[in-house]
């Protein structure tokens, strides 16, 4: 069954925040969504009564709670946080009140016009980092046919591959046949041989911080170098460890969230910071929560079109062109031992 938790004394809540609950392993996910959401609201000075649904990843006890919280009068819904979730509320065709998913959908066309979609994905990241790669520092390709001049180095776990496929999916839509490399059966001379200065444009690293680090020094330096967030070593805490990497990966170029690029994330988050430290992963969902708390104030007024300075970076909605909120993260380079933030076209 579905829980709920609403702000004691509260009126007719005015959004209801759709979560997995705390048996599933998505617990400490949702937590942290949670946190970010009702830093939020407190921040604007706690105006709006606020409802917690906490159901498992059932497409039915998901319709109950939505139906449920409509007949409570909640004006806005906010979430699924799962994929499964936000697919189930499209093909289920009962996603009536505003809604502002936590996840993507697989089929953006289905979405009703009454949802938006806003998200951590590391696939999109990666399209952005395609796309800012290719309009500002390489350009497109001028001959047609020739070599791939792109090189993909993959990592061994399934998110690293889930990167990996999409630099590949942005690469080729950008008119570009990139190389796929396996980083793990590459290492080494046999990789500092496979790449050419002379042939080789960029390298797009599938890898996080560590796995990078080790075969920086095998990448020609002519050779540009991007990555995703897993590259970030501080993310907004400064560490031994993280001093040594970022040493390590000097040259190298990055995207994140712009508060996760401090040394000192206590500084310019652009929003409530959690109460306590979180780790990175987390630290990225409690920030989708302030920023879903923004999006969905803008959303539930009727606005269609509008942009948000959030804590994960631009945020951007229209929905005439299509459900998906289109976030414009940081950009940063690795340079002397430190990340310093370098300013791209917006």
């Amino acid at each position: 069954m579905a829980q709920t938790t609403a702000i004691p004394g509260a009126p007719a809540p005015a959004i209801a925040l759709l979560l997995p609950n705390q048996q599933t392993v998505f617990a400490r996910a949702a937590e942290a969504v949670r946190q970010g959401f009702f830093s939020a609201n407190e921040a604007a000075g706690g105006k709006l009564a606020i409802q917690v649904l906490e159901v498992d990843d059932d497409a039915t006890q998901l319709q109950t709670a939505i139906e449920g919280a409509l007949k409570r009068g909640v004006k806005t819904v906010v979430g699924p946080l799962l994929r499964s979730g936000v697919n189930a509320v499209i093909d289920g065709g009962y996603a009536s009140p505003p809604i502002v998913a936590l996840n993507y959908p697989d089929r953006d066309a289905a979405a009703p016009p009454t949802m938006i979609a806003l998200g951590v994905s590391a696939e999109s990241e990666a399209h952005f980092v395609v796309s800012f790669a290719l309009a500002e520092f390489v350009g497109t390709r001028r001959s047609p046919g020739s070599a791939p001049r792109f090189v993909v180095l993959a990592g061994p776990s399934s998110l690293e591959r889930r990167i990996a496929q999409a630099y590949v999916s942005a690469l080729r839509a950008g008119g570009e046949t990139p190389l796929l490399v396996d980083a793990a059966a590459e290492q080494g001379e046999r990789l500092a041989r496979m790449l050419d200065p002379e042939r080789h444009d960029a390298v797009f690293l599938a890898l996080d911080a560590r796995g990078a680090a080790l075969l920086r020094a095998r990448i020609p330096r002519p050779i540009l170098i991007f990555g995703t967030s897993l590259l970030n070593t501080a993310s907004g805490a400064a560490s031994p460890e993280a001093t040594a990497l970022a040493h390590d990966l000097d040259g190298v170029r990055f995207v994140d969230m712009p508060w996760l690029l401090l040394a000192d994330a206590s500084r310019g988050a652009g929003g409530p910071l959690p109460v306590t430290p979180l780790p990175p992963d987390l630290a990225r969902l409690y920030s989708l929560g302030v920023d879903a708390y923004r999006v969905a104030q803008r959303w539930s007024a009727g606005e269609t079109r509008f942009t948000v300075e959030g804590m994960m970076g631009r945020l951007r909605v229209d929905r005439g062109a299509g459900p998906r909120v289109e976030r414009t993260p940081a950009a940063a380079i690795y340079r002397n031992g430190a990340i310093e933030r370098e300013e791209i076209g917006r």
